[in-house]
């Protein structure tokens, strides 16, 4: 069951990557509701709306070999900091994502928002 843990935990914390990849190789071509990075400032038309996904991705890349490091990290330090509860592996992960997802956010939107103002 651990090691089911270490995978799922890792899988969570390779999140990023995969959101990443998928945003950089098959972006959302027109704006919608349903995929995509959706915020006021990537709505306001269509090239904010690309140059948001275009950050965006760039962003959850490189985060992302910060989230799998610090996962390594803690794999090869489990014994002091977190066991091998399963769960606990589960919710570092799902940490480590969240934080990137939240990262990813807030420079998509302050830099989609400069871009706009700029090429207003």
């Amino acid at each position: 069951m651990t090691l089911f843990g270490y995978f799922m935990g890792g899988l969570l914390a390779s999140a990023t990557l995969i959101a990443g990849l998928i945003l950089k190789f098959a972006p959302p071509k027109n704006i919608n509701d349903s995929y995509g990075i959706r915020t006021k400032a990537t709505a306001r038309n269509q090239e904010t709306w690309d140059y948001g996904h275009r950050i965006c991705a760039n962003a959850l890349l490189i985060y992302s070999i910060f989230s799998i490091a610090a996962f390594a990290t803690l794999l090869i330090l489990r014994p002091v900091f977190l066991g091998e509860n399963f769960y606990v592996w589960l919710i570092a992960g799902l940490i480590l994502a969240l934080i990137g997802v939240v990262i990813a956010t807030i420079i998509t939107q302050v830099k989609t928002t400069n871009f706009y103002n700029k090429n207003r």
